[in-house]
């Protein structure tokens, strides 16, 4: 339960420090409105991490958000709208914390 707790606090302040950075980028309201929803994802994480235990079963929306972002990228790198390096590097990162995320569900006890 411990790898859970750690994985998710992690995961949480990671995405606060590139949501941050995203605010910095001039956008549409509608772009800051995905901000807004993903600072809300992040603030699930932290919830997640202070009892894995007790939300185990937050840790599948976890992973889907995850596997959706990868989906996404997918999909715009085969439209040529982002690049193979940024394609890398959010594989890197978010899938593997969508990894991650599953390991932790595996490891953490069911309380039913």
């Amino acid at each position: 339960m411990r790898f859970a707790r750690w994985l998710f606090w992690i995961a949480g302040a990671f995405g606060l420090a590139a949501i941050y950075l995203l605010y910095r980028v001039p956008g549409s309201p509608t772009y800051y409105g995905l901000l807004a929803t993903l600072i809300a994802w992040q603030a699930a994480f932290f919830v997640i991490g202070s009892n894995p235990k007790r939300y185990r079963w937050l840790m599948i929306p976890a992973v889907l958000e995850k596997a959706l972002w990868m989906v996404t990228l997918l999909v715009l790198y085969t439209k040529g709208q982002t690049t193979g390096s940024a394609l890398a590097a959010n594989a890197a990162t978010h899938g593997l914390l969508g990894v991650l995320f599953v390991v932790a569900f595996i490891k953490t006890p069911n309380t039913q």
